[in-house]
Formats: structure tokens, C-alpha cells, sequence
């Protein structure tokens, strides 16, 4: 299910990121993490990711998402995701480092009056070449950096 076709957009219903994908405890295939002091209303499987949207009720940007032990950071595309998990790899930090395609939902609660999130995971991304092909267009990508050996030009 996705937030666009839970509630009708274009007619005057505001959304609900909490009714529409955190009420899923009785599903336990479905929901991840519930609302407990982290960004998102709810991390939940979703395998068709829903498009791109925005609206004034609803803001759906689709990206990655990478697990850091029931913590998540959201990105824009796969290959800044793939390069934070290669590069968390080889840290001392411990978290899981799962990578998944994703999309971040984004709408006004009316119940709660404040802006809830909801992070929809779709496809996990773990082969090695795979990660590796995106951590290399990343880096091709990435601006020159300066000589450190370079003696300065005045």
C-alpha cells in the first residue's frame, strides 16, 4: 500500500503518514521500527516503491536508505548511499550497514499537528558488484581535489 493510494490526494483529504503506514503491528512482515524517538513514523517493507510526488499535502523523494542499527540515513540516489556503506564498512562503528533502494514520505499530521515521515524500503542492494559499480560512478563524479604535495601558487 502506498500513501497515494491509501488516501485520495486531489481531494481535499490531507494524509496520514501515521494511520497509513505505522498501524501495522499486526503485520510483522510488514513493519520494521514504530515510532520511538526516531525521524520516521515508521520503517516498513514496500516493495513498489511509490514515484516522486510532490503536492501541498504529500512529499514522496525517491533515493536509498542505509540501516545503521534501527537508525537510518536517507539519501537521494544509490551511489552516495553505496559509498557511506563501503566506507562505514571499514569503520570501528558496529551498525549493519543494509542497503535498500527507498523512498521518504512526507506529509502534515493533522491528528499530531506536526510533519511525520515514513521511509518506504524497496529492493535491498548487497552484491558486491553492484555496490561496487555504484561507489565507482560516485567517485567519478566527485570534484578534483588538490595535490597536498603541490607547492601553493602566489
Amino acid at each position: 500500500m502506498s500513501l497515494t493510494t491509501a488516501s485520495p490526494l486531489d481531494g481535499g483529504l490531507t494524509p496520514s503518514i501515521c494511520t497509513t503506514y505505522g498501524d501495522r503491528t499486526g503485520d510483522s512482515g510488514y513493519a520494521r521500527t514504530r515510532a520511538t524517538g526516531g525521524e520516521y513514523s515508521a520503517v516498513v517493507d514496500h516493495p513498489a516503491l511509490p514515484a516522486a510526488l510532490e503536492t501541498t499535502e504529500v512529499r514522496v523523494c525517491r533515493g536509498a536508505a542505509v540501516d545503521l542499527a534501527d537508525r537510518w540515513a536517507f539519501f537521494d540516489d544509490l551511489t552516495p548511499a553505496a559509498a557511506f556503506v563501503c566506507a562505514g564498512r571499514m569503520s570501528n562503528m558496529v551498525p549493519s550497514w543494509d542497503l535498500f533502494e527507498a523512498a521518504e514520505v512526507r506529509a502534515f499530521c493533522p491528528e499530531h499537528r506536526r510533519e511525520e515521515a515514513a521511509l518506504l524500503l524497496g529492493r535491498q542492494v548487497y552484491e558486491r558488484s553492484e555496490i561496487h559499480a555504484l561507489v565507482t560512478r560516485f567517485a567519478a563524479h566527485l570534484p578534483d581535489a588538490p595535490d597536498p604535495r603541490a607547492t601553493p601558487t602566489t
